[in-house]
């Protein structure tokens, strides 16, 4: 009976990563990409925070002012006698 030793070769730095469901390591060019895109990304997002600090600032004068007028209506019907 004749056996046959099958030679393996060991398998590609492609094929391993396949096997191993991982993704393939990213090269420079990829890495440039991604810096630039999350630099586009901090862009937009402290332009979105300094959007949302000024409609804070906004509310909150508001609430204040509702505040102030709703204090001066109360001490208003206090003086009247009507509270």
């Amino acid at each position: 009976m004749d056996i046959k030793h099958k030679i393996v070769l060991p398998m590609t730095m492609d094929e391993e990563y396949e096997n191993a469901d991982v993704p393939m390591p990213v090269g420079p060019n990829d890495l440039e990409a991604t810096i630039q895109r999350l630099e586009l990304r901090n862009e937009y997002l402290h332009k979105h925070i300094k959007k949302l600090e000024g409609e804070l600032i906004k509310e909150r004068e508001d609430h204040l002012k509702l505040q102030n007028k709703t204090l001066k209506m109360v001490e208003e019907y206090r003086n009247n006698g009507k509270l």
